[in-house]
């Protein structure tokens, strides 16, 4: 199975895939004017506007597409990138977030532009949406392709065996080095640690308290937890990069080296490296794989053209600076290996702690990191399965049991395969949202000469600010 996996993921992450995202986030960024590097700040400024307000706000929004895609992508995935694809995977990864903001940006604004509301007044959208409501009736087909892949991606990869199984594989490494006298059970045939158990049981629970709410809870969960989760791992990545500041200058000269000349050890040569660091990249902040618009379609007060530079943000945050933070920490520490044991040897030998404390605390950022994203993908899935279905809230609830007892059963399957099934279905749900946003990008490139006209001419007057951008 592994092995076919294996073919699969090379089939689906050639350079026709590589070469479609790319190349979408740079056709965007040039058919935008620039707009999403132009705009940074003022989308900055806007997403500390939008904290407050009843119902979902657009930082609640924010932090729920943020909650699912700072996950073990963060951690293990860029462990994996590098070790794949050498240090050059990491310029290529922020290479893949530079392009990606512009795609972000259309999917934000493509959200509310076209999105339902029900009769409570809550919006609810994303790619099948803005398919159907952008593209005409002629196009379901396409909407209907995604949110199938979006339903199973949730089920079966991303949203539940790819997280859970990595925080148990970093907390069985863990425990392995910290008790080595630990007690072991066996279950359906394997000997597992009996902590493991306890830890899965409250994932488990943990899922089953919150999957089952709307939207607005999930987002104020969300919009609590993401920045204390967010500032404990950057506030020990940063302890490290000062402590071995004098490796910066030789770390960062290897990576722009690898990235256009990476050594002969690494497989694929330069192929190997541009797709270790774009579809790592991708599964991080997942730009142009359809998530983020979903919870963008929720966002209550604010317009389609705010919503999209709020949404753009997440890149810079996931990627640019939570993913480059990992890899720097990883190359400075010269922590080889593979996945959660590199990340759990880089904070041993970086943090002023015991090495068992150092480790443990990769495992709780972890831990964090992926209960988030198991949240935040239960949504994405009910989303999608609500456009197949027409709402059913049988089909609903039939859909949050499994995805409960999927949770439950991850400990149990090997990471590796759920990781390589987890990026074919990224790359296929990536396709018909990118050739969506590629059909739509007339009306996303009007609205931009509009925002920056208007932008333009009233930069002296912050008080029509925002009626600049409407």
């Amino acid at each position: 199975m592994e092995q076919t996996l294996l073919h699969l993921e090379r089939a689906v992450w050639g350079w026709p895939l590589l070469l479609l995202i790319l190349g979408t986030g740079c056709w965007l960024t040039v058919r935008l004017r620039f707009l999403p590097i132009r705009r940074l700040g003022t989308a900055l400024r806007l997403l500390g506007r939008s904290r407050s307000g009843s119902g979902v706000t657009p930082f609640g929004a924010f932090c729920t597409a943020l909650s699912s895609t700072i996950g073990t992508g963060n951690i293990v995935g860029v462990a994996t990138a590098l070790t794949l694809g050498g240090p050059g995977a990491l310029l290529w990864m922020e290479v893949s977030a530079v392009t990606g903001m512009a795609v972000k940006y259309a999917e934000g604004f493509l959200a509310v532009r076209y999105r339902r509301t029900a009769p409570d007044g809550t919006h609810s959208g994303g790619p099948a949406t803005y398919i159907l409501l952008g593209l005409g009736a002629r196009w379901r087909p396409l909407a209907v392709c995604f949110a199938a892949l979006g339903a199973a991606a949730g089920l079966c990869g991303v949203g539940t065996f790819v997280q859970v199984g990595s925080v148990m594989s970093c907390f069985t490494v863990w425990l392995e080095r910290a008790v080595p006298a630990h007690r072991v059970i066996r279950v359906l045939g394997r000997t597992v640690p009996l902590a493991v158990l306890v830890l899965g049981c409250l994932f488990t629970v943990g899922t089953a308290l919150l999957v089952f709410r709307d939207l607005r809870a999930i987002s104020r969960f969300s919009a609590v937890l993401v920045p204390v989760m967010g500032g404990l791992y950057l506030a020990c990545c940063l302890w490290i990069l000062c402590a071995r500041a004098g490796a910066l200058p030789s770390v960062l000269g290897g990576i722009l080296r690898g990235a256009v000349c990476p050594s002969a050890a690494i497989s694929g040569g330069l192929i190997g490296t541009v797709r270790a660091g774009v579809s790592r990249g991708v599964f991080s902040n997942e730009a142009g794989l359809g998530t983020a618009p979903i919870a963008a379609a929720g966002a209550e007060g604010v317009r389609a053209s705010e919503q999209g530079l709020i949404s753009m943000t997440a890149s810079v945050f996931d990627t640019l600076l939570v993913c480059t933070m990992t890899g720097l920490v990883l190359l400075v520490t010269e922590s080889g290996g593979l996945g959660v044991r590199a990340a759990q040897d880089a904070f041993a030998a970086g943090l002023p702690f015991p090495p068992s404390v150092s480790r443990g605390l990769i495992v709780l950022c972890l831990a964090l990191f992926a209960f988030t994203t198991v949240v935040g993908w239960s949504y994405y899935a009910v989303r999608c399965l609500a456009f197949l279905t027409g709402g059913s809230r049988i089909a609903e609830r039939v859909y949050l049991t499994l995805y409960v007892l999927a949770v439950a059963a991850a400990p149990f399957f090997p990471v590796r395969s759920v990781w390589m099934a987890a990026n074919i279905c990224n790359g296929l749900m990536s396709i018909p949202n990118l050739l969506a946003i590629l059909l739509l990008s007339p009306r996303l490139a009007l609205d931009a000469r509009d925002i920056m006209k208007s932008t333009h001419t009233t930069q002296r007057r912050p008080e029509l600010y925002g009626s600049a951008l409407s």
